[in-house]
């Protein structure tokens, strides 16, 4: 018995190693997760608007962690007109595999660090070029020591997830406010793919031609935009609310 308690005595010690923080989703107290990737079709957006991509990091452990958020991957972008703010620092341009800020942040045990944490792309609202940019949550000890597991988001903006894109014409959806199933008709077969507020994308079903229904109350009540495109790659994107 004892030896099973050791046992487990050292799997519980392992996992609070790497469990120092936690980052969540202001808009919607999601936690975020490693690799998790958030889209947006907008640049240049406003303050209030979701492309201002708000967040919370929470220190999970008894102990003082100082944290930095680091740039690992820019894709065509030079890092310049992404504003990341954290802990109080925020900067307009950011630097490939650079860190932010340049003196890790404290965080207390069991403390958030919220106030005007942000990612946001402010680049021109014209802008039609594919953009991504992936940072990366590190912890570190007092003594500057790496610490825990990172976490690492990726930022997308993605203008072809834009409401007015709209190369096919032979779609009609019904509702719009929908509860359990979604009315297409289309003269042709195509690919829908259900993008959430944050640009996840969380359901892809294919569009037979003619009449058909597409089952969403597996969706949680939100704002949904969803993307049909036929085997030609034309497109079509519509917005519906689930409730």
């Amino acid at each position: 018995m004892k030896k099973k308690l050791l046992f487990m005595s050292l799997i519980l010690a392992s996992y609070m190693s790497f469990a120092q923080f936690e980052v969540r989703d202001k808009s919607d107290d999601s936690i975020v997760t490693d690799g998790q990737t958030i889209s947006f079709s907008e640049a240049g957006c406003g303050y209030s608007d979701p492309c201002n991509w708000k967040f919370d990091v929470t220190n999970t452990t008894a102990e003082a962690i100082y944290m930095r958020i680091f740039v690992d991957n820019l894709t065509n972008t030079d890092g310049s007109n992404f504003q990341l703010c954290f802990a109080g620092v925020c900067l307009n341009n950011v630097t490939l595999n650079s860190g932010y800020p340049n003196t890790a942040a404290m965080i207390g045990p069991g403390a958030t660090n919220s106030a005007g944490n942000n990612f946001w792309n402010q680049n021109d609202p014209t802008t039609t070029t594919p953009m991504t940019w992936t940072l990366r949550f590190q912890a570190f000890d007092a003594g500057g020591t790496e610490i825990g597991t990172p976490l690492s988001v990726t930022y997308n903006f993605d203008p072809s997830l834009s409401i007015d894109d709209s190369e096919l014409t032979s779609v009609e959806i019904f509702p719009t406010q929908v509860k359990n199933e979604l009315n297409v008709s289309s003269n042709e077969d195509l690919t829908a793919e259900f993008y959430d507020i944050l640009g996840k994308k969380v359901k892809q079903v294919k569009v037979a031609s003619g009449e058909s229904t597409i089952n969403v109350s597996n969706l949680s009540p939100q704002l949904y935009v969803i993307r049909f495109s036929n085997n030609t790659g034309k497109t079509l994107v519509r917005k519906i609310v689930v409730e």
